[in-house]
């Protein structure tokens, strides 16, 4: 280990974060609609991501540095629990309860597209 982990992480996050928030100004707010899709879109695709490094990992036998940085580090970085809090919170607090909860179910799926993300590199690499 040449940097110690926090460091490893700490750069990732970095990282991560700079490129949610270049997609989040990327992705245009659908003014029809009151739920994120930008803040659904980053979540979605970073645990599909997260899938695809933890399958690689797993059978590259990566090293586990490289892994902690991409995994904990970049998509932990970007990846956002505190967004999805904050904007669950001004839509229950805006009393639009509908697309609050629809939110959460949509922000939901993220472990079901880490899981694809896994078994599709999975079957695709073994």
């Amino acid at each position: 280990m040449l940097m110690h982990p926090a460091i490893i992480v700490g750069l990732g996050g970095a990282i991560g974060s700079i490129a949610r928030w270049g997609l989040y100004e990327l992705i245009p707010s659908d003014s029809t609609t009151e739920i994120p899709w930008n803040t659904v879109s980053i979540n979605l695709l970073g645990a599909f991501l997260l899938g695809i490094i933890m399958a690689i990992s797993n059978i590259y036998l990566i090293n586990p540095d490289i892994t902690l940085f991409i995994a904990m580090g970049i998509l932990g970085g970007f990846t956002t629990m505190s967004t999805f809090g904050f904007e669950t919170f001004y839509l229950f607090d805006t009393n639009k309860t509908y697309s609050a909860i629809i939110y959460i179910l949509l922000n939901l799926l993220a472990p079901f597209t880490a899981w694809f993300g896994w078994k599709a590199t999975h079957s695709f690499i073994a």
